[in-house]
């Protein structure tokens, strides 16, 4: 197969689900809102105190947008496998990892951009310092692409189960774990005044291997789910 077919196909892939899911705007608002509410609990919890808001408030966000990618996690392949796409997909000439892979892509511009678009409203509400909202951006531009190919590949070895959503929550969540204390610990360090680039580099090493891993694991763990 040539590259600029290869490349046509993938650009179609993107394309259409970008499409699919401005039809369903609705899915697309509904993690943040989800974010928003949140995170104005918090000021009502704990209190008006800026001290005890600006020590939580990158943890808080880190969290709040995790809790919300979690929302649209379980229909990243649903309406696929339901209107019988997914199957054609696989027989498809083009190689599945990389097709996924746009699948991926396309979730993550739904789902993760629209909450780092409006991460910097979430942190100014629990008055983390201007100058620590850069460090929180770059964190969320590293870790939010990492949970959603974490993610790809559970919703693949569930593909087809009926109701779980909890048991992603289950399994995604100590996975998160580690690319949650990179990012809060360099937002944190962001606002001690320290060094906070090697996080972010942690961060960083883990999406790469992500990107090249991640597509590979979704694909083969797809092909046995419908075997199944």
């Amino acid at each position: 197969m040539s590259r600029a077919s290869l490349s046509t196909a993938c650009a179609a892939m993107l394309r259409r689900d970008l499409t699919l899911a401005w039809r369903r705007r609705g899915d697309i608002a509904m993690p943040v809102l989800y974010a928003l509410i949140v995170t104005m609990l918090f000021p009502f919890a704990l209190g008006p105190e800026d001290t005890l808001l600006q020590r939580i408030a990158g943890g808080v966000v880190l969290v709040t947008v995790l809790l919300a990618m979690l929302l649209a996690l379980d229909a990243m392949f649903s309406s696929d496998i339901e209107d019988g796409s997914l199957e054609q997909l696989v027989v498809a000439p083009q190689p599945l990892a990389l097709m996924l892979g746009m699948k991926i892509l396309a979730h993550w511009l739904t789902t993760a951009l629209p909450l780092i678009v409006i991460a910097p409203l979430m942190a100014a509400m629990l008055h983390l310092p201007g100058a620590v909202i850069p460090v929180l951006l770059l964190a969320l531009l590293l870790a939010t692409p990492l949970l959603s190919l974490l993610g790809a590949v559970l919703v693949a070895l569930t593909a087809g189960t009926r109701r779980s959503g909890m048991l992603l929550a289950l399994m995604l969540l100590p996975l998160c774990v580690p690319a949650v204390i990179f990012a809060a610990g360099a937002v944190a360090a962001a606002q001690e005044g320290l060094p906070w680039l090697a996080p972010i580099t942690w961060l960083a090493a883990a999406l790469v291997l992500a990107v090249v891993l991640a597509p590979l694991a979704c694909s083969a763990a797809l092909r046995i789910a419908l075997d199944a």
